[in-house]
């Protein structure tokens, strides 16, 4: 059974990758383990009673596990729970799964449209510059590789394979109506940007079945991780076409694009945008975020019933289901 098939109480069996697990203990002293267990179709909470220590040294976050369950509505939203004293779970060996089950990800005709908008958008810009450094990222078939499996974030949004292209080409495309709405950007640096922004992402999560965190982009963070490659391009292309293939005068604005895009002190960014492309990538690339985390909230709804989501964590509030279909079959019938 696959988590978007929970949807109503009642006994349930079936494989998944545990997401998170916790050790907690309740009020009346007794241990529990608070878990979140998912496959590619959704997640779900897992609360296992009178759980053992050797029992919840087994149910790691990665592990792939067997579970048999209930399912229980608890506050309004369905969670599995499972009684610590009795055989619930194996623990999956490597090669008695797929990894593919659990890991959502982007492939096919998708993903082709998506790398369509990349590279249309790298061949329609004018500065010879930013052409050059799209080509050395874009170009080479290794990048576009990493590219293309990589999440664009551990959790909050586009937390999948290929999100990160995902995501790019969101903002890539939010930007493009910018530039056409606001002619005073400066079209090249704007979509330059927001291929490049989030880059540094590369270098900042690592993981098959799970996303986890790298050193680096615990320690640095992807906004000067992505500094970091963009300089180093750049001094490969001068290296290369001489000094005046990428003069300074292209490269200030695209690394403060790239700095200042999460928008806000407070948000991440290092500075505040100064730039109108600067603000406008700033705007795209929090439009994009935030509709990804609505319509996750929408695809995880299980069975599309009732006027409102389960209460989503991340956005802090549960989602209306607009049916505006529906109300307009009830005005013709009437």
């Amino acid at each position: 059974m696959e988590v978007k098939e929970i949807v109503k109480e009642g006994s349930i069996s079936g494989t998944y990758l545990v997401l998170d697990s916790q050790w907690r203990v309740a009020r009346n002293g007794s241990p529990f383990a608070a878990l979140r267990v998912g496959d590619r179709s959704g997640e779900i909470a897992l609360k296992v009673w009178e759980i053992t220590e050797p029992a919840f040294n087994q149910l790691q976050k990665g592990k792939v596990i067997r579970l048999q369950a209930v399912a229980k509505s608890f506050n309004g939203t369905l969670q599995l729970e499972a009684n610590g004293r009795e055989p619930f779970f194996q623990v999956c060996r490597e090669g008695e799964y797929d990894p593919a089950v659990f890991v959502p990800g982007i492939s096919g005709p998708r993903l082709e449209k998506l790398w369509a908008v990349v590279d249309e958008t790298r061949r329609g810009l004018q500065q010879n510059a930013y052409r050059l450094l799209l080509d050395h990222f874009f170009g080479a078939e290794e990048f576009r590789q990493r590219f293309t499996s990589a999440p664009g974030a551990m959790r909050i949004h586009h937390a999948y394979r290929g999100g990160l292209l995902e995501h790019t080409v969101g903002v890539v495309t939010l930007c493009q109506t910018a530039a056409d709405s606001y002619p005073e950007a400066n079209r090249d640096l704007l979509l330059t940007g927001a291929l490049l922004h989030d880059i540094g992402k590369l270098d900042s999560y690592t993981g098959e079945l799970t996303i986890e965190g790298t050193d680096q982009g615990k320690l640095i963070g992807h906004l000067v991780l992505g500094v970091q490659m963009v300089e180093t391009a750049i001094a490969a292309i001068q290296a290369s076409k001489g000094e005046d293939a990428f003069p300074l005068t292209f490269k200030m604005p695209l690394l403060h694009l790239i700095l200042s895009h999460h928008g806000e002190l407070e948000w991440g960014s290092p500075v505040q945008p100064v730039l109108l492309e600067a603000c406008l990538l700033h705007h795209a690339d929090h439009m994009d975020a935030e509709a990804a985390k609505f319509r996750e909230a929408l695809r995880q709804h299980p069975g599309k019933e009732g006027n409102w989501t389960a209460y989503n964590r991340v956005l802090k509030r549960s989602v209306y289901l607009l049916d505006l279909e529906a109300e307009e079959s009830g005005e013709q019938t009437s």
